[in-house]
């Protein structure tokens, strides 16, 4: 099995962390994303999955580097569930700059209940910059099909 030219950063999500793993992807889940891109010695696709999407983008709209961005049903926009500090974070996203010309990736959930696609588009739409992807899946988001499209897109951007 090949190895990908490529680490995975997340800064949460351990389940579709996991799924890469499966797929030979290094994957590094941190909190602290700075220090994981730093101590990085391949270029890094940085991966935000539900609530770990806003402090992905935020961290790509204030830095430079990455080779690019993944949102795997993102919490962007809005949503109810959202704890004071998260709600602050995603402020900050949805008024900060938009993405440019990093390749970003949005995959999404038609059905997904617990973060709507309606409530992240909201925050998409605010943040989409020239390289700027998206894939809506019928129906709910399954791990395998978001691993087959974040390797099928990190495979032709970086």
């Amino acid at each position: 099995m090949d190895v990908p030219g490529w680490l995975a950063v997340l800064p949460h999500g351990e389940h579709i962390a996991s799924s890469l793993r499966t797929a030979a992807v290094p994957v590094v889940v941190s909190e602290d994303i700075e220090a994981a891109v730093g101590a990085a010695e391949l270029p890094v696709v940085l991966i935000g999955h539900r609530t770990g999407a806003p402090a992905a983008v935020r961290y790509a709209q204030t830095r430079s580097g990455l080779a690019a961005l993944v949102l795997v049903s993102p919490v962007l926009g809005m949503w109810d569930g959202a704890s004071d500090e998260l709600a602050d974070l995603m402020d900050e996203v949805s008024f900060g700059p938009a993405l440019g010309d990093l390749p970003t990736l949005w995959l999404h959930g038609s059905d997904d209940e617990i973060v709507p696609i309606s409530d992240t588009r909201a925050g998409t739409d605010r943040i989409r910059g020239s390289a700027f992807e998206e894939h809506v899946a019928d129906g709910l988001l399954t791990d395998a099909e978001a691993v087959t499209r974040v390797l099928e897109f990190v495979r032709r951007v970086v």
